[in-house]
Protein backbone atom coordinates (compact mmCIF):
# COMPACT_ATOMS: atom_id res chain seq x y z
CA UNK A 1 0.00 0.00 0.00
CA UNK A 2 2.29 2.57 0.94
CA UNK A 3 4.01 2.39 -3.07
CA UNK A 4 0.58 2.94 -4.49
CA UNK A 5 1.18 6.59 -2.03
CA UNK A 6 3.60 7.57 -3.50
CA UNK A 7 2.24 6.98 -7.27
CA UNK A 8 -0.33 9.47 -6.60
CA UNK A 9 -0.74 12.73 -8.24
CA UNK A 10 -0.24 15.49 -5.73
CA UNK A 11 -4.13 17.27 -4.93
CA UNK A 12 -4.17 20.85 -4.97
CA UNK A 13 -4.02 21.13 -1.40
CA UNK A 14 -0.96 19.12 -1.00
CA UNK A 15 0.96 21.35 -3.07
CA UNK A 16 -0.05 24.77 -1.43
CA UNK A 17 1.55 25.91 1.47
CA UNK A 18 -0.71 26.20 4.78
CA UNK A 19 -2.38 29.56 6.20
CA UNK A 20 -0.03 30.61 8.65
CA UNK A 21 -2.16 31.15 11.08
CA UNK A 22 -4.12 28.05 10.69
CA UNK A 23 -1.35 26.40 11.49
CA UNK A 24 -0.19 28.88 14.14
CA UNK A 25 -3.84 27.82 15.92
CA UNK A 26 -3.76 24.11 15.08
CA UNK A 27 -0.28 24.27 16.94
CA UNK A 28 -1.01 26.08 19.82
CA UNK A 29 -4.21 23.73 20.23
CA UNK A 30 -1.97 20.61 20.16
CA UNK A 31 0.72 22.13 22.30
CA UNK A 32 -2.38 23.25 25.02
CA UNK A 33 -3.84 19.62 24.93
CA UNK A 34 -0.30 17.82 25.44
CA UNK A 35 0.33 19.57 27.96
CA UNK A 36 -2.84 19.19 29.39
CA UNK A 37 -2.97 15.57 29.21
CA UNK A 38 0.61 15.46 31.16
CA UNK A 39 -0.68 17.57 34.23
CA UNK A 40 -0.23 21.02 33.60
CA UNK A 41 -2.62 23.45 35.63
CA UNK A 42 -3.59 26.99 34.73
CA UNK A 43 -0.91 28.39 36.63
CA UNK A 44 2.22 25.99 34.98
CA UNK A 45 0.03 26.73 31.63
CA UNK A 46 0.68 30.76 31.70
CA UNK A 47 3.96 30.29 32.72
CA UNK A 48 4.66 28.59 29.56
CA UNK A 49 2.81 30.81 28.10
CA UNK A 50 4.66 33.68 29.41
CA UNK A 51 8.20 32.23 28.33
CA UNK A 52 7.20 31.99 24.46
CA UNK A 53 6.12 35.57 24.72
CA UNK A 54 9.39 36.71 26.06
CA UNK A 55 11.16 34.16 23.90
CA UNK A 56 9.25 36.35 20.71
CA UNK A 57 9.34 39.57 22.42
CA UNK A 58 13.58 39.16 22.32
CA UNK A 59 13.24 38.07 18.59
CA UNK A 60 11.34 41.12 18.07
CA UNK A 61 13.87 43.32 19.64
CA UNK A 62 16.39 41.45 17.70
CA UNK A 63 15.02 42.23 14.25
CA UNK A 64 14.37 45.82 15.13
CA UNK A 65 17.96 46.57 16.49
CA UNK A 66 19.56 44.46 12.92
CA UNK A 67 17.25 46.83 11.03
CA UNK A 68 18.28 50.06 12.80
CA UNK A 69 21.77 49.17 12.46
CA UNK A 70 21.44 48.18 9.10
CA UNK A 71 19.57 51.97 7.91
Amino acid sequence: MPEEREKREPTESSTTAPDPAVAARVLARSFYKELRSRGYGPNQLLAVSSELIGLVTQDLKSDREGLSRAA
